[in-house]
């Protein structure tokens, strides 16, 4: 039976793209191969010897149960929260892509969104039958400080567009104007109908170049020039001040 690495099982509201403020239980695995410069969730990067499981939107009390969790383990604490959408998030759950299909595969009844950073092409071909919506990030270069990934991420929407998806694309004070434009007409060729979310980046203790709202405006009026459903959404969660 496969184990997996979590950081945190919790309920809470969706605070990013078009699902932002429906109710759903977060699965949040540990480990990411890519280092964003504006990453809000460092844990993902440390060793947890254990995964916090939170009972309720508003207790303070958090079971903690060992690491690795085995799919059965997994399965009882999932058993245990409201049937509300399941919503895999980390880190990559991709990563974990061989115990997402032995566990997904015996769940059923329930909506699977998946939060993914949209780079992982073989590892989404073996979980793509158990999963409903996919929350697919587009990595600017300028904004992520890593290397470009256009080519990963073409050939990974391609496949995700047999399953409901939506693309998100994090922005700040250093996203630049032509990396905006690749990235719609990367959807529009593709698919030009998918939701366009641009979500400026939160403030962390590490990163603070927050977009104006100039500059928003202005990637706005670019996307929505070639793209029918374009959003700017900010992470609903933080100003809530959820997990």
């Amino acid at each position: 039976m496969k184990a997996a690495n979590l950081v945190e099982i919790f309920p809470s509201f969706q605070g990013e793209g078009p699902y932002a403020g429906e109710g759903h239980l977060f699965v949040r695995f540990q480990g990411c191969e890519l280092s964003c410069q504006w990453c809000d969730t460092p844990a993902t990067f440390q060793i947890n010897r254990f995964c916090k499981v939170i009972p309720d939107f508003f207790s303070e009390m958090k079971l903690e149960i060992p690491n690795p969790v085995s799919v059965d383990t997994l399965q009882k604490v999932i058993s245990d929260f409201p049937n509300i959408p399941i919503a895999l998030t980390g880190g990559e759950p991709l990563q974990r892509s061989k115990f997402l299909k032995e566990w997904l595969s015996n769940l059923s009844g329930r909506t699977i969104l998946l939060e993914t950073a949209g780079v992982h092409m073989a590892a989404l071909k073996e979980v793509l039958p158990f999963v409903s919506i996919i929350s697919m990030d587009l990595k600017l270069p300028s904004s992520t400080g890593m290397r470009p990934y256009w080519k990963e991420h073409e050939e990974f929407l391609k496949m995700a567009l047999s399953r409901k998806v939506y693309v998100k694309v994090v922005v700040t004070a250093e996203t630049r104007d032509e990396e905006i434009a690749q990235a719609i007409n990367l959807v529009a060729k593709l698919a030009p109908q998918v939701p366009f979310i641009l979500q400026p980046v939160s403030e962390t203790s590490t990163f603070d170049g927050v977009p104006i709202l100039r500059q928003l405006y202005q990637w706005w009026q670019l996307a929505n020039d070639l793209l029918p459903n374009v959003r700017v959404l900010p992470q609903m969660h933080k100003t809530l001040g959820m997990p």
